[in-house]
């Protein structure tokens, strides 16, 4: 009721799931995968548009993750409901992966792949997500944080480090 996202909760007035929805998880293990993407990423991320920065892109990732989710099921005549900070991170992975296109993920821990092609292969099977029914995964979510972690980049950072 007060964490988990849902157009029948938002329907009966509680807006703030829209955003609580990204500070709680169904399995520890959904937190553990999520708390280590945000330490990947989110380190590097932080050094370069400080720690202000990154709370914002954190906040605003995970609204727009959540408007993108609950839009995903009001086109798609569903009410599937979500629970996690996917999205929020995924921002901020999106971002990681505009800053530093080169840097090499061990995806697996063992698959070095340069971060811009990690990152969009993510995005890539998260739009593939889209059309697959029931695997539990809120991927409108998390595309919804990709849009914005690359709007965010092209708006607000890239003009920044273009400057000097």
């Amino acid at each position: 009721e007060h964490f988990l996202l849902s157009a029948r909760h938002i329907e009966a007035g509680n807006y703030w799931t829209i955003m609580t929805t990204a500070f709680s998880h169904y399995e520890f293990n959904h937190l553990l995968f999520n708390m280590i993407a945000l330490w990947v990423f989110g380190r590097e991320v932080e050094q370069v548009i400080g720690s202000r920065g990154l709370l914002r892109l954190y906040i605003m990732g995970a609204l727009i993750a959540s408007l993108g989710h609950l839009g995903f099921n009001f086109l798609s005549y569903t009410d599937v409901p979500a629970l996690g900070a996917s999205g929020a991170v995924m921002a901020i992975a999106v971002q990681y992966g505009a800053l530093f296109p080169k840097r090499v993920l061990m995806i697996n821990f063992f698959i070095p792949i340069p971060a811009a092609i990690a990152v969009a292969g993510y995005v890539l099977m998260d739009f593939l997500g889209l059309f697959s029914e029931g695997d539990g995964i809120a991927h409108a979510a998390h595309l919804g944080g990709a849009v914005y972690g690359l709007w965010h980049h092209a708006k607000r950072v890239r003009p920044y480090l273009q400057r000097g």
